[in-house]
């Protein structure tokens, strides 16, 4: 007797005797409305692969304020804050600087902030001089100071005497 190979016994669609094969009225009804439907299927499937439709979808924005907040940090070690423009570009192409809005600072090489200088350059109310002071520039410069130098006993005193103390710890002469 012989063996069967292997790879015969995993057939799955093994011949079935012609006598064991009967045609009945359900078959057929049921195989001609499976090949009606597969044959409708391809035919609509065929004809929507190749028609093509054209579609637009446009939205406005819902928001009615005039004006919207963004904020970011962008860090450039080799650009200068000079040469730094940010531009606003719409979806429809509408372009816009808005670089006088952006404050910028400039950094050491570690990325450190250097100071806050070209902060709120085109801020108009607040007063940018006091009044009271009537030197001038070179008369408060004479002795080679720039700044008033503090110690505990003289810190406690100007913060007494002022309403606002500003304090530079990390002062580099140029």
């Amino acid at each position: 007797m012989r063996s069967r190979p292997f790879i015969a016994n995993l057939d799955m669609y093994r011949k079935v005797p012609v006598d064991l094969l009967e045609g009945t009225r359900r078959g057929s009804i049921l195989s001609t409305i499976a090949v009606l439907t597969m044959t409708i299927l391809f035919l609509l499937e065929t004809k929507a692969f190749f028609s093509s439709q054209l579609k637009t979808n446009l939205a406005l924005d819902s928001n009615e304020d005039s004006q919207i907040r963004v904020n970011f940090n962008i860090t450039m070690m080799d650009l200068k804050c000079d040469y730094a423009t940010i531009d606003v570009v719409s979806v429809l192409g509408t372009q816009q600087n808005v670089t006088q809005h952006v404050q910028k600072y400039p950094i050491d090489q570690s990325g450190v902030r250097k100071s806050y200088q070209q902060r709120n350059l085109k801020q108009h109310d607040v007063q940018l001089f006091d009044v009271t002071v009537e030197e001038t520039i070179e008369e408060l410069h004479a002795d080679g100071e720039d700044a008033v130098s503090l110690d505990e006993t003289t810190f406690k005193i100007a913060l007494e005497e002022n309403e606002y103390v500003f304090v530079d710890f990390f002062c580099q002469l140029v």
